[in-house]
């Protein structure tokens, strides 16, 4: 389950950071992500070459029906893309692997350099525009664009890393 979490995080970390939803940080839009492929793990019936494009579009259409209040509640997750009259429920296995790897993210940011950590929170925590971060920061837009795509991909690898021990 973890190898196939660690294919998707670039995605639930992108489409985690596109959404601002009442109630919900960051946090809680990437552990959504991670419970998103862990039920279309669970559901899916047809052949692998499927699989990736199948749990692409279940992630994406839970974070817009999470977005459209779809879910009633934080832990469910429409069955949309999915077969009729077919109920997943969530095990305690299923929250424990979703909150360990937000927790590794968390450690992975601490291990970003203080300017990287700023711009990674500023930006994707705190919803300001990357124009908004050049300013307060006296570095141009580029600046801070590129010092955005090193620290996500430094967290990228970090946490491939710690998938791969």
């Amino acid at each position: 389950m973890e190898e196939i979490i660690k294919n998707f995080i670039p995605l639930i970390l992108k489409e985690s950071s596109r959404y601002i939803i009442k109630c919900y940080d960051y946090e809680d839009l990437v552990q959504h992500g991670y419970l998103s492929v862990i039920k279309a793990v669970k559901m899916f019936k047809g052949e692998d070459k499927f699989f990736t494009p199948y749990c692409i579009r279940a992630i994406q259409l839970n974070y817009k029906a999470l977005l459209k209040k779809e879910i009633k509640h934080h832990r469910e997750i429409p069955d949309e893309f999915m077969q009729i009259n077919k109920e997943y429920e969530f095990t305690i296995e299923d929250e424990i692997l979703a909150f360990e790897r937000t927790k590794e993210l968390y450690e992975a940011m601490d291990k970003l350099a203080e300017e990287e950590k700023r711009v990674i929170s500023s930006f994707y925590i705190d919803k300001i525009s990357l124009s908004e971060i050049a300013v307060t920061s006296d570095k141009t837009y580029n600046n801070v664009r590129y010092l955005k795509d090193r620290a996500v991909r430094k967290l990228h690898n970090m946490l491939c890393e710690h998938i791969n021990r």
